[in-house]
């Protein structure tokens, strides 16, 4: 089965927020999926007032 990977990269500059999005053997319908995923991990990590919302890996992981 071929990996697939989606990867959504945000920066601020000047107040102005860019946003750049890279998916491999993903779906219009599976993108959808992982963001709503990964909103749900974000706003459980605020209902439990974690400091560190966000989690990152390596890229190899």
């Amino acid at each position: 089965m071929d990996e697939k990977e989606m990867v959504i990269k945000f920066r601020v500059i000047n107040g102005s927020i860019q946003t750049q999005i890279h998916t491999k053997n993903i779906n219009s319908q599976e993108a959808i999926g992982l963001l709503e995923t990964a909103k749900d991990q974000m706003m459980e990590g605020v209902r439990k007032n974690r400091k560190e919302v966000f989690k990152s890996s390596k890229k190899n992981e």
